[in-house]
């Protein structure tokens, strides 16, 4: 665009020379502007035609001409701004803005929320962070895993409200009576977001790549063969029986990307544009299933992390009215290292007990009160009197601003204790790393809820390292392997799991601290806003109405 490298080039004068006037020559002004001193000449011209500086030249070689900017470039970036964010161009916009989201928040509220587009619908969400690898491997975030969902297609998935898992790229199963093996009939006539067809082998591959992968392997471990015995016809073959493989199947890291094109998926939206400020979803032409009616989901990043709203807003500001709630089977909760002599365990428990409870209690977007499964609450420890607390102590922590708020205050408490708490700070990659959580005393993290709010809590016993720290190693797999016997049937699941959880917590193995209350503040023409378990809007059943039918509410 002829008139964004315009503005660019005068923001680098303005830049360099300010808003007064200044002596320069023609070569110095090729320099700032990086370009030639023939454009240099051009440029200049240009510049003052347009009223944005003027330029006395002095008759004579060597002689160094007058330079005046007349113009702030926010003056003259925002309306080509607000130009580019109507197109829905907003890298231009950012880089009018410097790459500075934060300076087109003001210019950019108009655009969020639901817009037609060049007559398609777009969603528009702002956002406060840059949204990493859309990877099933790569990712623990939950805004991250919700877009996988959207993107990637599985041989299974969950629906919002919907207990059981739903076909996906296979279109039906069955198992055996000792849910040992397992049957796939395979969805044929499928294709990859390029419109390559997906092939039963691509699958196959794809499912084998799953499998070997460490960090996506942790609740398959007894899965002993995988092969086609027929075409599209699918055995999964186990080493213990296990009759909810097909709900182990929904969870987002057993999402299928192309075999040698990571980025490319087979769901319901493609990914169009990708980069640190700005994520685009299409709709997926070659989508299998009922296509929704969004044409594209846009997150644009308008804030920092130090800006984090509270509540995730879809529409041009706050609408109490038009907000979807829930509050997560997830949580905040407390571990501690299984060799911390047992006094200073307890007196530590009720400490950050009272601490969280001071802290939060009041707050709109926190729950404190915890039921982890229906009927089972976080036990309250016994008052016991100060105990002997050693010079220092370990906390690992995961890097969210509420366990930032509850750490630095235990911090402070324990000082006067005269204890040194000594904070590590994990993003949710660091807390999977080897090695990463040995050496805690304390442990401060959150597990994010599932569909399924019990077989999800087994999953995340599976899958959370901390337990390791809590329990030591061995009876951490005796107790996954426990928990896997439960499994032989979705009854026995559902018998035993309250018990199981009631135990852990009982024992002070683990004490859930708070919920989230996820919110989705909305506007009026956003419609069908469903929440599912992890807080976000159901993408696939979103919609806007059109243009004539906002002009007939509105009369």
């Amino acid at each position: 665009m002829r008139q964004l490298q315009k503005i660019r080039q005068y923001q680098r004068l303005y830049q360099h020379y300010g808003a007064e006037p200044k002596p320069t020559t023609i070569a110095e002004v090729a320099e700032v502007a990086l370009c030639s001193e023939r454009h240099a000449r051009t440029l200049l011209r240009q510049l003052a035609q347009s009223g944005w500086l003027s330029w006395n030249a002095q008759p004579g070689r060597g002689h160094r001409a007058l330079l005046h900017c007349l113009a702030t470039t926010s003056e003259l970036s925002a309306p080509l701004m607000h130009a580019c964010l109507e197109k829905g161009d907003y890298q231009s916009a950012l880089q009018l803005a410097d790459g500075d989201p934060a300076s087109l928040h003001h210019i950019i509220t108009p655009f969020l929320g639901g817009k037609w587009l060049k007559h398609q619908p777009t969603l528009r969400i702002p956002w406060y962070r840059p949204l990493t690898s859309l990877h099933p491997a790569l990712q623990r975030r939950r805004a991250e895993q919700h877009i996988i969902c959207a993107v990637h297609a599985g041989l299974t998935r969950y629906a919002p409200g919907q207990p059981q898992p739903l076909p996906d790229l296979a279109h039906h199963w069955d198992a055996s009576d000792d849910k040992r093996c397992w049957h796939f009939y395979l969805r044929s006539g499928a294709h990859w977001h390029n419109g390559q067809p997906i092939s039963d082998g691509d699958i196959l591959f794809a499912l084998q790549q799953m499998l070997t992968d460490p960090a996506r392997n942790a609740g398959l471990k007894h899965v002993q063969r995988v092969s086609l015995v027929a075409p599209w016809y699918l055995e999964i073959t186990l080493d213990t029986p296990d009759a909810m493989l097909a709900h182990r199947l929904a969870h987002h890291v057993c999402r299928l990307p192309h075999p040698q094109q990571p980025d490319i998926g087979a769901g319901p939206f493609a990914i169009a544009h990708h980069h640190s400020h700005y994520l685009r979803l299409e709709r997926q032409p070659w989508y299998f299933a009922a296509h929704p009616l969004l044409h594209a989901i846009e997150f644009w990043r308008t804030r920092t992390e130090a800006q984090k709203p509270a509540w995730i807003t879809v529409g041009k500001g706050q609408n109490a009215q038009e907000a979807a709630t829930s509050t997560s089977g997830g949580f905040a909760w407390l571990m501690m290292n299984a060799n911390l002599p047992q006094p200073q365990a307890i007196w530590l428990r009720q400490a950050i007990q009272t601490i969280n409870q001071q802290k939060f209690s009041h707050r709109n977007d926190l729950e404190t009160r915890t039921e982890i499964l229906p009927d089972l609450n976080t036990p309250r420890s016994p008052a016991i009197p100060d105990v002997p607390l050693p010079k220092t102590l370990t906390l690992v922590c995961y890097h969210t601003p509420e366990l930032r708020e509850l750490s630095d205050t235990l911090r402070t408490h324990l000082k006067k204790q005269g204890c040194e708490l000594i904070i590590a700070w994990k993003d949710r990659d660091e807390w999977h790393a080897p090695e990463a959580l040995e050496k805690a005393d304390l442990l401060l993290g959150d597990y994010l809820a599932g569909e399924l709010p019990g077989f999800a809590l087994a999953e995340w016993f599976t899958d959370e390292p901390a337990w390791a720290t809590a329990l030591g190693a061995k009876v951490w797999n005796e107790e996954k392997q426990k928990l896997m016997a439960y499994c032989e049937s979705e009854e026995s699941l559902d018998r035993n799991l309250a018990p199981f959880f009631r135990h852990l917590l009982e024992s002070g193995a683990c004490t859930p601290l708070f919920h989230y209350r996820y919110r989705i503040n909305t506007m009026e023409n956003v419609q069908d806003i469903v929440l599912t378990a992890g807080g976000w809007l159901d993408f696939t059943r979103a919609w806007l109405p059109s243009g004539q039918e906002r002009t007939t509410s509105a009369s």
